[in-house]
């Protein structure tokens, strides 16, 4: 049994997470902000941890037992001081084990927003998110979801891809990126992987380390997805961000 803590458990995705997770047997402390009203929203069977996510000192003793952290917390409206900041406080609060993470991010993460910039801030910060979890030396599993809910009714198998050159409008069933996040913590293959996740036509995956074993591992000591393209100079990144990777 895996014990496994789920960091924006309430959401779209994370309600999926706490869900798949507490069907194949696993422990589960689903983290929120509001644990009254997590206990509407949540199944049974998951512990409720009330903490702030960007709070170190509140996520260490959330952390001190668990195999995985998934985090699925934070929207397109999320940037520095929401989606970003959890993951130096993650971090700080690991400290030296090996704790696999799974983190959630979005299409075109790995581009920089350029002249919209100003519109599309958090996919800017979701990219450093990403860079700061493959600094960090834990095992890890970065998911980039297509459109929540936009797969056909025949669209019963993962597809991952990866490179970040999607286009278009190719949707994903939310307990597809779910079963990847979870599954890629749980399989050997999961680790040092980047993918993006889609929907397709065809039988359930069974075979999740298989899944993974077909997609290649980031290079050790990366900051990019293996496959990624056009990325982003460190020096363009904010110092704050550069300060962030230099202590990893």
């Amino acid at each position: 049994m895996t014990t496994v803590l789920v960091i924006g458990s309430t959401g779209k995705v994370g309600r999926v997470v706490v869900d798949e997770a507490l069907q194949r047997g696993h422990t589960v402390k689903a983290q929120t902000r509001n644990a009254q009203r997590a206990r509407r929203s949540l199944p049974d069977g998951a512990e409720i941890v009330e903490a702030a996510p960007a709070d170190a000192d509140a996520l260490r003793p959330l952390v001190a037992d668990v195999d995985a952290v998934i985090l699925t917390h934070g929207g397109d409206s999320d940037g520095e001081n929401n989606f970003y900041a959890v993951i130096p406080a993650l971090l700080e609060a690991l400290g030296d084990c090996d704790t696999h993470i799974s983190l959630m991010t979005a299409m075109n993460t790995s581009h920089s927003a350029g002249a919209s910039a100003s519109n599309y801030e958090f996919v800017e910060w979701k990219r450093r998110a990403e860079r700061l979890v493959r600094a960090s030396g834990h095992p890890y599993t970065i998911v980039r979801p297509g459109w929540f809910d936009y797969q056909g009714p025949a669209d019963h198998q993962i597809d991952l891809r990866q490179g970040d050159l999607v286009t278009g409008q190719p949707g994903v069933d939310r307990r597809h990126i779910a079963q990847v996040l979870l599954e890629g913590a749980l399989n050997p293959s999961g680790a040092r992987r980047t993918v993006e996740v889609f929907s397709r036509a065809g039988a359930p995956v069974t075979d999740f380390e298989a899944l993974f074993a077909a997609t290649r591992a980031d290079e050790a000591g990366g900051l990019d997805g293996v496959l990624d393209t056009n990325n982003v100079p460190l020096a363009q990144e904010p110092q704050r961000v550069q300060d962030d990777l230099a202590r990893r």
